[in-house]
């Protein structure tokens, strides 16, 4: 919560940080989600600060509308953000569009610096209400 976050392009007053946050109200009216503009590959990524072993991923659907927006999305982490991070390890892939949905993605201690969440292939507005990444210890599992 609260670390450093950037996007591919910033939709309104509906920037990167609106995702950790620490608010999952997930109304666009709220004014607590981030939003990009209708992009191709859209894609967002936080800042953990230091390489961190992650245990899980969870990432808080907009519930107003627009659920199926987030299909496909991969969360992705890593120590690179050449390309925007869109080419370190999945960890998994958003497969929920349920409005307001949260889905837990599932790293098994994948280890980076940067998380990336990205819609690829398509043309889209990347919608996060809230994203929350978990740590883990050795031997922990999502």
């Amino acid at each position: 919560m609260g670390r450093p976050a950037t996007q591919s392009s910033i939709y309104g007053t509906n920037v990167a940080g609106k995702a950790v946050d620490g608010n999952r109200d997930g109304k666009w009216a709220q004014d607590s989600c981030s939003i990009t503009k209708y992009n191709t590959a859209p894609w967002w990524t936080v800042d953990l600060g230091s390489r961190q072993s992650v245990s899980a991923v969870i990432v808080k659907n907009r519930e107003d509308c627009c659920g199926e927006r987030i299909a496909g999305a991969q969360v992705r982490v890593g120590d690179s953000l050449i390309d925007q991070g869109k080419h370190n390890p999945i960890c998994g892939t958003i497969t929920d569009t349920t409005p307001g949905s949260l889905s837990t993605i599932c790293c098994n201690g994948l280890e980076g610096r940067y998380v990336t969440i990205t819609i690829p292939g398509r043309a889209e507005y990347l919608t996060l209400c809230e994203v929350e990444v978990y740590g883990t210890q050795p031997g922990d599992e999502c």
